[in-house]
């Protein structure tokens, strides 16, 4: 295959017209999101395709969702490359159906976009409004399905990140399907799949599958005291290169770096919740 190179921006938590930054930031989201592209702009070569994997804007309305439409839309014209998004929990489904897409909501949104050396998923965790990610059995099939009749190397991208080594603390929040999403991708395929919505950097292989959480566009958060999270503003993003042989790597960028609190989360149960609650 040829050498092929996505930049993933997560978590842009970008804020709805009116309303006050999340979190206490001292920039605004929006700004970071923009010196994100400008940083893209001076690469002497143009990624293949840029993915927003979720909490687009921090509880939005359509017309914000219209706003972030016409924004990527300037970015894919001047860039002349895909803009590929997906939902976090901080989303709203119905608005972004209607102001970014301009279709008929739907329950989920999920999709594969197909390129010539890659297949690559793009998968929706949210549920309601929930903070927890669930894919749901529909969803599960369809990847199955796609999957098993796919000979092509894949890549998933979806909000919340599969429990791992560096998130066992994490579980109360992150995927709660990780085992059937895990079986599902055994054996396929699949070589990495990608998430965000911890807002720290980490990796891991796990059945011989790559496992990456990228660092957010918005706000840095410190989990080391699993009961006590410390927010921090903050411009990451990533650059992931597959090479010519299908290995894959990742590189983080750090554009801004604040050094002071500015917000913190009191946890206090970090198991997986409750299934029924989906049910």
């Amino acid at each position: 295959m040829s050498k092929y190179k996505i930049v993933q921006i997560t978590d842009t938590h970008l804020t709805p017209i009116g309303a006050d930054v999340a979190n206490n930031q001292q920039i605004d989201p929006c700004e970071k999101l923009d010196n994100i592209f400008i940083d893209i702009v001076k690469m002497p070569e143009n990624p293949d395709l840029i993915a927003i994997t979720g909490d687009l804007i921090h509880e939005g309305t359509a017309e914000d969702y219209d706003k972030l439409a016409k924004l990527l839309d300037y970015y894919r014209g001047l860039l002349n490359i895909p803009i590929q998004v997906i939902l976090g929990n901080h989303d709203r489904t119905t608005e972004f159906f209607e102001g970014y897409l301009k279709e008929i909501p739907r329950e989920k949104y999920y999709y594969l976009l197909e390129t010539p050396d890659i297949n690559i998923y793009f998968l929706d965790s949210k549920f309601h409004n929930y903070e927890q990610g669930y894919l749901g059995q529909e969803q599960l099939d369809w990847l199955e399905n796609h999957l098993d009749k796919d000979s092509k190397d894949s890549m998933i991208f979806l909000h919340h990140p599969i429990d791992g080594p560096a998130i066992h603390h994490m579980r109360y929040s992150i995927l709660q399907e990780s085992d059937q999403l895990m079986q599902t991708i055994k054996d396929s395929p699949v070589k990495a799949v990608f998430s965000g919505h911890v807002h720290f950097e980490t990796s891991f292989v796990k059945d011989g599958i790559m496992m990456h959480s990228t660092d957010s566009s918005a706000y840095h958060i410190d989990c080391d005291d699993e009961h006590k999270h410390l927010i921090y503003d903050a411009t990451y993003y990533d650059i992931i290169t597959i090479d010519d042989d299908g290995e894959i790597g990742t590189e983080t960028r750090c554009l801004y770096e604040g050094h002071d609190v500015i917000n913190y989360v009191d946890v206090d149960d970090t198991d997986f919740v409750d299934e029924s609650i989906f049910d």
